[in-house]
């Protein structure tokens, strides 16, 4: 717990924090189009039964979603976090990722957007978004897709996953969103159906990877029911923000899950490194 005390304090100590950087970013980008990636010619799936949306890519870095972007700063961070990720997770076949925070305000739904995207420019995989902040969902809000049809209905419903998957005009990246808020979530995360969910979207495709965005680890006990069904987790924390105590009392409840690491969030970052 030291090393992470270490980290936090480093990250407060920074004159220039990334929420601050960002706006200065999003307004400063220019030549939008020839700054968004390039479609990958060697991978390219068909979306044949996922119904299409085609998102904003401006407002998306509006709301700093940079990881759309070739050449940025912050974009080039992700990638790391990418490569770290994939290091620890191939190796031993581990393909189910959920994402959650010590507590709200960390920015984990922000983290899970980029990270999705940025996995899915990496062409040895295809990657779903799952919205599984089914009290407060989020990921819909920050593509931009409107509402849609998702969980909500699948638990509600029996609504067919097919029917749900959104395809966002990011390659490689299906979104599966929450649908609307349920109240009695948590019954829902401790269902048979919900074991039935993950394993059909885990076992359909092989070279998929799959993120989960849960709620915070203070909210409720969803993250906590979550962890029993997937591969690894990895935990927000937001500098100058979270505290010692949040981590520790954290760590304790997820103590004999596969944890990954802390992503540590809105820390200053050195302009002039890209390559």
């Amino acid at each position: 717990m030291s090393e992470i005390k270490k980290a936090l304090e480093k990250a407060r100590k920074e004159k220039k924090t990334l929420s601050k950087e960002a706006l200065e970013h999003a307004g400063g980008i220019k030549n939008l189009p020839e700054d968004i990636i390039a479609s990958n010619k060697v991978f390219l799936p068909a979306y044949s039964q996922t119904k299409s949306v085609q998102v904003d890519l401006k407002k998306l870095i509006n709301r700093k979603v940079f990881s759309i972007l070739k050449k940025d700063e912050v974009a080039d961070q992700y990638k790391f976090l990418m490569t770290r990720i994939l290091n620890k997770t191939r190796p031993d076949g581990h393909n189910t990722i959920e994402i959650t925070s010590f507590k709200e305000g960390e920015g984990k739904s922000l983290t899970c957007v980029n990270l999705a995207i940025t996995l899915a420019r990496e062409s040895r995989q295809t990657v779903l978004l799952v919205d599984m902040d089914l009290r407060r969902p989020s990921i819909h809000s920050i593509l931009g897709i409107g509402s849609t049809p998702g969980l909500k209905d699948y638990f509600l419903n029996a609504t067919p996953v097919k029917e749900m998957l959104i395809h966002p005009g990011i390659e490689r990246l299906t979104v599966l969103p929450a649908g609307g808020r349920m109240d009695n979530s948590t019954e829902i995360m401790d269902s048979h159906r919900m074991e039935a969910l993950i394993h059909e979207i885990k076992t359909r495709y092989k070279d998929r990877y799959i993120i989960f965005d849960a709620p915070a680890l203070n909210v409720c006990s969803d993250p906590l029911i979550l962890a029993s069904h997937v591969d690894t987790i990895a935990l927000v924390a937001r500098s100058g923000y979270t505290t010692t105590e949040d981590i520790t009392s954290g760590m304790a409840l997820l103590k004999d899950k596969n944890i990954l690491g802390i992503i540590l969030n809105d820390s200053g970052i050195s302009r002039g490194w890209t390559y």
